[in-house]
């Protein structure tokens, strides 16, 4: 006969309970585990990435800077047909292959700056001085100037007439300007701009120096009716590419401009006076 002790029984279901309290708890620390784990590999995982991205990121910088570098050499003469017939070829690629997996390339697309008779809008900081030429447009005209903040402007109309170069200067507050008394004129609303003012292409035009005060200004020069505004230059856009990153780069080759103390050493003494850098 078996015999019967409530104790054997007691022990055996004390120590099943202990068994699965165990195997909850290991099951606890595993979860735990694989938890961390994979917090751990997401976050090592995302830092290989972060890094492949930056250096991918590097790698279509410097070719598109490259690219730019590589036009830059070129002719003025030989950027200009470029444009003209819509092709640079071989100039306007870059592409740089080295070890396995490193693929960089820029392609460069050329275009004139302004020479159309739309508006021509570019970005003056504060105390900087922007030349706008004026070669080929029409004399008798105007052309509109406008802004859209509270800078106050300064601009010399650099002409020719008779065969001496002489120069008009305007000068204009923005409206409703609250600063100190300077002189200047107030300009008025045009073309939708808060700030506009006009300058009279007197004899030959060649030149518009303009400089801002207070403030960065976005300036527009609105070509008149029938007018447009001459080429600024070549703009060279290049837009590299490694792996998923892309970069754009953007150079405006230019004519040479007069430094800023130009407007400094100059005088007008009379209209039909030329310039000259004595004040008397």
């Amino acid at each position: 006969m078996l015999s019967k002790n409530p104790k054997s029984k007691d022990f055996l279901f004390q120590n099943s309970k202990q068994k699965g309290q165990t195997l909850v708890i290991v099951l606890f620390i595993m979860v735990v585990a694989l938890t961390i784990g994979v917090i751990i590999s997401n976050r090592f995982i995302k830092t290989l990435r972060d890094i492949s991205q930056s250096d991918s990121s590097s790698r279509a910088l410097a070719v598109a800077e490259a690219a730019i570098e590589n036009i830059l050499l070129v002719p003025q003469e030989t950027l200009e047909d470029y444009v003209n017939y819509g092709n640079c070829g071989e100039d306007c690629v870059l592409e740089i292959s080295k070890e396995p997996g490193y693929r960089a390339r820029a392609d460069v697309a050329l275009s004139f700056a302004g020479a159309s008779n739309d508006p021509y809008s570019i970005k003056i900081e504060e105390g900087d001085i922007y030349q706008l030429f004026l070669d080929g447009y029409g004399s008798d005209s105007v052309v509109n100037v406008c802004w859209d903040n509270n800078s106050s402007i300064y601009s010399s109309y650099i002409y020719e007439n008779a065969g001496l170069i002489s120069s008009k200067i305007y000068v204009f507050n923005p409206v409703g300007y609250s600063g100190e008394e300077n002189g200047f004129l107030e300009a008025t609303s045009l073309y939708g701009h808060i700030n506009c003012f006009l300058v009279d292409t007197v004899g030959t035009p060649k030149l518009l120096r303009v400089k801002t005060y207070n403030e960065d200004a976005l300036m527009y020069f609105i070509p008149a009716e029938g007018q447009s505004i001459p080429s600024q230059g070549i703009l060279i856009k290049s837009v590299g590419r490694s792996g998923d990153a892309v970069k754009v780069v953007e150079v405006l080759r230019t004519a040479g401009a007069a430094p800023e103390y130009f407007d400094y050493v100059l005088y007008q003494k009379s209209e039909d006076s030329p310039l000259s850098n004595r004040n008397n």
